[in-house]
């Protein structure tokens, strides 16, 4: 998490909450904390100049109004063109961009990552019913120590790319599910693991949702995202968000059936040159 906002960015924040008419992602996933500069448009779309929390970079986002308009889009990526000159001829060029999707391609050739990857953001406020799996009452969600030695080796066999390590101060929780079957011996019994941060906004969020790749179809992965969900609201979070990779069907599945929402699909990617002033 960045540093506690000042007056200047909690005002920056604000102006995005009311052009987005207090879109979800701009309430629980935005910190104001790394917010540096701000365009928008009201009703149509915003750009935004921050930190980026998880690669220490100057990243710059547009969020257009509705993300199912080519309009909003379109003004959106405008916004972010504008911002990006700003704030390079301020001294602070950008190094990673993100906009809503389909707007990569209206974007100049200096801001075009040459690699990019889509992904969607899902939340939810109402806690999901308990699931229902094959193992009925032998399933069991428990908290695990950072340091247990099989969190590694669950995410490095079912999710080598995950974000979260184990020692990251973000995480509040992590939370898993031995192995029903008692078997798994590569991951000490391990079937299933998430890792659960919290937001600026109060929000907790999903990450690193792992299942054992011998226990998939099981709903494994369901009922540990469902109860973590269940519990962080019955625990006064305002919400629980997460976000996913937009060709992972069988986790988007999982989401809906829990009552989640998607409610932005976003395309980001680094850049390999700063765009000039």
């Amino acid at each position: 998490m960045t540093p506690a906002p000042d007056d200047h960015q909690r005002e920056l924040h604000a102006e995005l909450l009311s052009a987005l008419d207090h879109d979800a992602f701009v309430r629980f996933e935005i910190d104001p904390g790394g917010l540096s500069r701000v365009r928008t448009e009201p009703g149509r779309g915003a750009a935004y100049v921050s930190l980026h929390p998880h690669r220490a970079v100057t990243w710059i986002t547009s969020l257009a109004a509705d993300p199912g308009s080519s309009v909003d889009i379109a003004v959106a990526v405008g916004l972010l063109v504008d911002l990006a000159a700003e704030s390079a001829a301020a001294g602070n060029p950008v190094t990673g961009v993100t906009v809503s999707r389909g707007g990569r391609e209206l974007l100049p050739a200096e801001l075009t990552s040459p690699e990019a990857w889509q992904w969607d953001f899902w939340w939810t406020d109402v806690a999901p019913a308990p699931v229902v799996t094959t193992y009925a009452d032998a399933l069991r969600v428990v908290n695990l120590d950072e340091s247990d030695p099989r969190i590694p080796l669950l995410l490095g066999l079912a999710s080598p790319s995950a974000p979260i390590s184990p020692g990251d101060p973000r995480v509040t929780r992590w939370a898993a599910i031995e192995d029903p079957e008692g078997g798994l011996p590569d991951t000490g019994g391990l079937a299933a693991l998430l890792a659960e941060t919290l937001h600026r906004s109060g929000a907790a969020h999903l990450n690193d949702v792992a299942t054992h790749p011998d226990r998939r179809g099981r709903s494994l992965a369901k009922a540990l995202c469902g109860q973590v969900t269940a519990d962080a609201l019955a625990a006064g979070k305002p919400a629980v968000s997460l976000g996913m990779y937009a060709d992972n069907d069988p986790a988007r599945r999982v989401y809906t059936a829990l009552g989640f929402t998607c409610v932005r699909g976003q395309t980001s990617g680094p850049l390999t040159q700063h765009p000039s002033g």
